[in-house]
């Protein structure tokens, strides 16, 4: 079926909202979320975009509109390239999420600073002579066609838990819950006393606190949601389409899973009083699509060529449930880190690798896009009892809907989990490849190993303070990240690479 059309609305039509009224309004709406740097993903979504735009039928209103974690990392040449891709595709708006904020502010408003669509967050407040101040729209009214659109946005509540440079972005002013949903509220009241009466959310807040606000605020008619990187295919009351309490209304909430694998448009009919009587939610497999040789050829000035630096002869796919699986790709690096720097044990936060090695010929710029954030590694000593917190910590991910921050991603160490989130086995493996078993009721504070972690894990970052060592004296820092010890590694290989799990994590019920 393709995906541009909104003739056939039928299966996902919303019904006995009210009469149908002789105006409508037929809207479709290209949206995106969380795509994380992954620049060969946002070439193909360039070319769905352009055909977005031909196939659409003249006299619907279009919008393009993205959810956040555009960028990714430290690297200011991919989080160029991802707010060029947002330019080159004439995306209206997009709210900032918490991976725009893993650079300084300053590198961030310099990259925005000839954006041509808005920033927004309307749950930041930043105080007068801050850096932020009158960078952020909290909203605005998108004008297609002669209607209007109220777009309305909010960063995550969580946002300085996500980030490294928390210090840096403390005057954002960013608002709690409780007073964004009051602000949210008293928005959409001023908007429909102006008779602005289609409201939409960018949300980079996660599906949970998307599927609050579609029942705490009344008159949102549609969340485009991110963070929590759900894959949320149609339409289903009580997932993604829920009513108001007072009215009848619907709200409808998407997201479009992580790292630009997918895309969605969305599909609705309004009736003349701004309510929703149709609608289709269809989201789109990126692989399926050519990539944009005009954003390659940006993307060539932007970050240079790409070189191919060897081969993977085989390669498992990235587990559907990245931060609740183990994920070959991330065994693969933390073994290099391992055997790099001559540790016992190399750890990496599940939500640190962005994407996979695939089988054949493989660029620098395929590792870079794959290990993205550019933190820097780092050797320390931590206790028995650090790792087996850490694990434990990681463990936890599994009873939570949004699965963050992840099971640890490990070399060196086995373990096993239950789906409940509880740790029930722990072993070192030597570098004579015997396991060792950790008492994991009665780790040892005076028994230590040397590790290989970045500083983002290894500053306390996602929740792991046990493992905040970065200022301790003997820990030794490294100027580099994951993607320059996956880079020799692979250059340097005259045998074939296989990339596959091997159980070092397993899940049991």
């Amino acid at each position: 079926m393709c995906v541009y059309m909104i003739n056939s609305v039928s299966s996902a039509n919303i019904t006995n909202i009210q009469q149908q009224k002789p105006k409508r309004t037929q809207t479709s709406i290209f949206y995106v979320n969380d795509i994380h740097g992954r620049t060969s993903n946002m070439e193909k979504i360039t070319t769905a975009s352009q055909n977005f735009d031909t196939f659409v039928p003249s006299g619907i209103d279009k919008l393009k509109l993205c959810s956040g974690d555009t960028m990714l990392g430290q690297n200011p040449a991919v989080n160029k390239a991802a707010h060029k891709f947002l330019n080159v595709n004439k995306f209206m708006a997009s709210v900032i999420g918490n991976h725009e904020c893993d650079q300084a502010p300053d590198s961030l408003l310099n990259i925005m600073k000839d954006a041509t669509y808005k920033i927004l967050g309307k749950n930041v407040n930043p105080p007068k002579g801050s850096k932020f101040e009158g960078k952020i729209t909290s909203s605005y009214v998108q004008e297609v066609n002669g209607n209007q659109y109220g777009v309305i946005a909010l960063m995550p509540y969580d946002l300085f838990l996500r980030i490294k440079k928390r210090e840096e972005y403390k005057d954002l002013g960013l608002q709690p819950y409780e007073q964004a949903v009051k602000d949210v509220q008293q928005e959409i009241n001023d908007m429909k006393e102006k008779g602005i009466d289609k409201i939409i959310v960018l949300s980079h807040t996660g599906y949970e606190q998307e599927q609050k606000l579609a029942q705490d605020v009344e008159g949102i008619d549609i969340i485009l949601g991110g963070h929590s990187h759900d894959l949320i295919y149609d339409l289903e009351e009580g997932k993604n389409l829920f009513y108001s309490k007072k009215t009848g209304e619907p709200t409808i909430i998407t997201q479009a899973g992580r790292d630009g694998d997918h895309f969605g448009v969305l599909n609705v009919e309004f009736d003349e009083n701004g309510v929703i009587t149709k609608a289709q939610n269809n989201v789109a497999d990126s692989k399926n699509f050519q990539r944009s040789m005009a954003l390659q050829a940006i993307y060539d000035d932007i970050m240079g060529k790409a070189t191919v630096i060897g081969k993977i002869a085989s390669a498992e796919p990235m587990p559907k449930a990245i931060l609740k699986e183990e994920n070959p790709h991330a065994d693969f690096v933390a073994d290099i880190m391992r055997k790099s720097n001559d540790t016992d044990i190399a750890m990496i936060n599940a939500a640190n690798l962005r994407g996979c090695f695939e089988e054949g010929r493989i660029t620098d710029r395929d590792v870079s896009s794959a290990v993205p954030f550019k933190s820097k590694l780092m050797k320390a000593t931590v206790s028995e009892k650090d790792v087996v917190d850490a694990i434990k910590y990681s463990c936890t991910s599994m009873n939570k809907t949004d699965g963050k921050p992840g099971l640890m991603q490990v070399s060196g160490l086995k373990y096993t989990v239950n789906k409940q989130g509880q740790l029930l086995d722990l072993k070192y493996t030597g570098k004579d490849g015997k396991d060792v078993a950790i008492d994991i009721n009665n780790p040892r504070a005076d028994k230590t190993y040397t590790i290989t972690m970045d500083d983002f894990i290894g500053g306390g970052g996602d929740g792991y303070s046990m493992l905040n060592k970065a200022k301790n004296p003997d820990t030794k820092m490294f100027g580099y990240d994951k993607d320059k010890l996956a880079i020799d590694y692979i250059k340097a290989q005259t045998e074939p690479i296989h990339i596959k799990k091997d159980g070092r994590i397993n899940i049991v019920d």
